[in-house]
């Protein structure tokens, strides 16, 4: 016992004696804190427009403006146009309806590269299709766009997003806003159109300034025919002598009733007093063929009235035997087509490179 209280007295003296609770072990060494991550980069995506007129095609230019590759959705369809017209307080939001929107950023991914662009045309009457919006496309009207979605963070859908891997991140965004951009002043210099005899029937054709079907199926135009004579007007104003000119996603095409008019009885014409008008209802899918409507999208439609070839002469009947064209075409805008959406791949192009196709 005394031998054992020697030796803890000895190193005790000695400072050999472990710490209380030390278990002998050697401790480790604290680890380093880790380097703080980069913060993500600011987006280098910028859009701008190209508006050659108020209405007809704009084009639409998505660059890369950085040093990195990001990912884009590149799909116009994702446009939202601000227009504010001269003199209005505030802008008119135009858009897609939501069935010709896309739902998520899956559909039409671009990886676009550093000093490259993507390029889409649009027709800017498709987001402001009717009434005010449309009035609003007009000279010297402002407009701001944006390309993607609305709302806050960083959870998809996104417009812009880093690349997989990439070494650099970027910071993701919702959607990508352009430069104010005016709409140019358009200068009418078309001849006045010579004004008819007084004795000539003087008749004018209007049609609905624009109509939004979802499917073809059942899509009718309101026709109005109006006598702005000074007498009345025996005219045949029915389906088979209407017809329509039509520009669309399948090109254009002349879209008349499918056979002749029907020999001539009275009660196919109408007598229109002075000042007096008429109305029709038609089924467009009547008159076009069917590739007509395979895809969804805006359609300019003009009517026509021509009774050349369906006159009353032969029984005895005075009747208008002309063409008249309606002034003003209808916009028809048709949610979805009869064919399956014919899907293409995005292409990116160096910046400053011309396409080999508008």
């Amino acid at each position: 016992m005394r031998l054992a209280t020697a030796a803890w007295c000895l190193a005790l003296a000695f400072g050999a004696m472990p710490a209380a609770g030390a278990t002998g072990a050697a401790r480790k060494a604290p680890r380093k804190p880790a380097a703080p991550a980069a913060p993500p980069l600011p987006s280098p995506v910028k859009l701008s427009l190209e508006v050659p007129s108020t209405i007809g095609h704009w084009t639409m230019h998505v660059v890369n403006d950085g040093d990195v590759p990001v990912v884009i959705v590149a799909d116009a369809r994702l446009l939202r146009l601000e227009v504010t017209a001269r003199g209005a307080a505030r802008p008119r939001t135009c858009e897609l309806p939501a069935d010709m929107r896309p739902q998520d950023d899956l559909q039409r991914p671009l990886v676009l590269a550093p000093k490259h662009e993507y390029v889409e045309r649009f027709d800017p009457r498709l987001y402001c299709f009717q009434g005010p919006d449309l009035d609003a496309l007009a000279p010297m009207s402002i407009v701001v766009a944006y390309l993607g979605w609305t709302g806050g963070g960083t959870s998809p859908p996104l417009e812009v997003s880093a690349v997989d891997g990439a070494k650099q991140e970027i910071a993701p965004r919702k959607s990508v806003q352009s430069e104010p951009v005016s709409l140019p002043d358009e200068i009418d210099d078309s001849p006045e159109p010579a004004r008819p005899a007084l004795d000539v029937p003087r008749l004018v054709l209007s049609a609905a300034r624009a109509v939004d079907a979802e499917a073809p199926e059942g899509l009718e135009i309101p026709m109005t025919l109006a006598n702005d004579s000074g007498h009345a007007v025996v005219v045949r104003f029915r389906p088979e002598t209407v017809a329509f000119d039509v520009i669309g996603p399948a090109g254009a095409q002349h879209c008349a009733w499918p056979v002749l008019p029907a020999a001539p009885t009275p009660d196919l014409f109408t007598t229109l007093a002075p000042k007096a008008a008429t109305t029709l209802e038609l089924e467009l899918s009547a008159y076009c063929p069917t590739r007509t409507f395979d895809q969804g999208g805006l359609l300019i439609v003009r009517p026509r009235l021509d009774t050349r070839g369906a006159s009353g002469a032969h029984i005895g009947l005075r009747a208008f035997d002309g063409v008249v064209v309606a002034a003003r075409p209808t916009l028809l805008r048709v949610h979805r087509g009869l064919a399956q959406p014919t899907v293409t791949r995005p292409q990116a192009r160096p910046v400053g490179d011309t396409p080999e196709s508008p």
